[in-house]
């Protein structure tokens, strides 16, 4: 029989691929209510929600050259490199 020990090193070291875990993708236009029904289906579901606009914006405050560069296409109206949204939501994730 496995120790605690033994048993939770081995959970830990199951890739992410290999746990299968669930992700639900709400898109919508601004003002349709996506951040309403999230935070619904993630008190509902016990899941973490993660908004991508909330992200960039939490970055764009900070002084890092990233934040920087995000609060400068955003100032102009532009949309942020998706490359830059993923490695948010990587980080966050």
């Amino acid at each position: 029989m496995e120790t605690t020990d033994e048993a939770r090193n081995q959970a830990s070291s199951v890739s992410i691929l290999e746990k299968n875990p669930k992700v639900v993708f709400v898109l919508g236009g601004p003002g349709s209510g996506k951040g309403t029904q999230c935070t619904n289906i993630a008190k509902l579901f016990g899941y973490t929600h993660l908004s991508a606009g909330d992200l960039l914006r939490a970055e764009s405050e900070s002084d890092s050259e990233n934040g920087i560069m995000i609060k400068n296409v955003m100032k102009e109206g532009k949309i942020v490199l998706s490359e830059v949204t993923v490695k948010l939501l990587q980080q966050a994730m």
